[in-house]
């Protein structure tokens, strides 16, 4: 098997260019990930697959590039490796992922003058497999990760955690869910900060396979709610002023298969769970539902379906052409 990174960009001043190692070993995960299980891992595995990137781009940088957020290239060249392979293993490959960790940090001096740097990952969402829904608040496979307790937050650092919960309707939309986003909050309770954020996935949404949606993009947002809201870009530096809010939602995975397939016992544990909304199971899924706790009208949602399917066009099989 031959993996060829050719035509990548040019390496960049920005720091999310990419090692060869870190390229190799998306390339060989993704590989790895649709033959047998019983594969042992060792070299002889890999022998029989050749990895190609040229030197001096965003999959191969050459000194003295910066490449202390390579995380973000790297998770995409997953996602893009298993994006490819999805053509040929349709009924083995999983969606895509969130994009990878998000990277905050906050740091600056309390009200003591005493220095504090507060550094978290947060870790969101796979996407949904061919057999079962995407897991929920889980790390990327390439970011051996852990999340920070709250309270060990706001014991160590001028900061208040406002909410740390799983997003709605953020999972993309399929026979099987993409899993869905976390989101955190914070309010700033020194003078002020440097707030830095490395995030992704916030253009481009975490895509579905077989007829799955795209998972929701992720979002910076200061003062969420309040009349001073404003929007900000995926990847920031700035001073965070005292009283000030930032929150941090992650990208939802992406859906697998025909959302109008889905079970709808599967919905109505999601809509228990508050992981789907009402109004996001009549528009992702032409389910019926009312009440609290959600009941499903299973007459009306066989009809909704039905509507949506007559209305639609069919799907058509990709022709990907006989192997060169």
């Amino acid at each position: 098997m031959e993996i060829d990174w050719t035509g990548s960009a040019a390496q960049v001043k920005g720091a999310i260019n990419n090692t060869w190692s870190y390229t190799a070993a998306a390339s060989f995960t993704a590989a790895k990930s649709v033959l047998s299980i019983n594969m042992p891992n060792n070299d002889g595995v890999f022998r029989p697959i050749t990895v190609i990137a040229p030197e001096g781009t965003i999959t191969h940088a050459l000194p003295p590039a910066a490449c202390a957020a390579r995380g973000l290239t790297g998770f995409r060249a997953a996602d893009c490796c298993f994006g490819a392979l999805a053509m040929l293993y349709p009924d083995r490959v999983f969606a895509a992922c969130e994009g990878g960790n998000t990277g905050i940090t906050i740091g600056g001096y309390d009200a003591d003058r005493k220095p504090f740097i507060y550094v978290d990952f947060l870790s969101g969402a796979w996407g949904a497999r061919p057999w079962a829904d995407g897991p929920d608040a889980n790390t990327s496979m390439f970011a051996n990760m852990a999340s920070f307790s709250v309270e060990v937050i706001e014991a160590e650092n001028p900061l208040e955690v406002l909410d740390y919960a799983m997003v709605p309707d953020t999972g993309g939309a399929g026979r099987f869910r993409g899993g869905v986003s976390l989101r955190r909050t914070w309010r700033m309770r020194a003078a002020e900060g440097i707030l830095q954020v490395r995030a992704d996935r916030q253009a481009h949404r975490p895509y579905g396979l077989q007829g799955g949606g795209a998972g929701a993009a992720g979002r910076n947002v200061l003062d969420p709610g309040l009349p001073t809201e404003e929007k900000l870009h995926a990847k920031l530096t700035m001073t965070l002023r005292g009283g000030k809010i930032f929150r941090h939602e992650l990208p939802g995975g992406g859906g697998w298969g025909d959302p109008l397939e889905r079970d709808l016992s599967s919905i109505a544990k999601d809509l228990r769970d508050g992981l789907v909304s009402i109004e996001g199971a009549a528009r992702d899924y032409g389910v019926v539902a009312a009440g609290d706790p959600p009941v499903i009208d299973a007459a009306a949602t066989e009809a909704l379906r039905a509507r949506r399917r007559a209305s639609r066009p069919p799907l058509v099989a990709v022709d990907w052409g006989s192997p060169a």
